[in-house]
């Protein structure tokens, strides 16, 4: 019989506390809504967005280590 291994899958564990934090956070911002700019908005949504944010973090390490494209290039 051969060796196995049983490879246990980690799960993150669950903490009410911050779930209660997220929805409070959500309730506050939909009632705020009706109070922020166009450009506010914007800018929330940028930043609720994993994948956006993910490209921006990429983004300024590039920038910051010296690889830099010419504006005219990218257009």
């Amino acid at each position: 019989m051969a060796n196995s291994t049983i490879v246990k899958e980690r799960t993150p564990a669950f903490h009410p506390e911050i779930f209660e934090e997220a929805r409070e956070a959500v309730i506050t911002l939909r009632n705020l809504r009706k109070y922020l700019s166009s450009a506010e908005l914007e800018t929330l949504e940028i930043l609720l967005d994993k994948n956006a944010v993910r490209q921006l973090s990429k983004s300024l390490k590039e920038a910051e280590s010296g690889k830099l494209e010419r504006f005219e290039k990218i257009l």
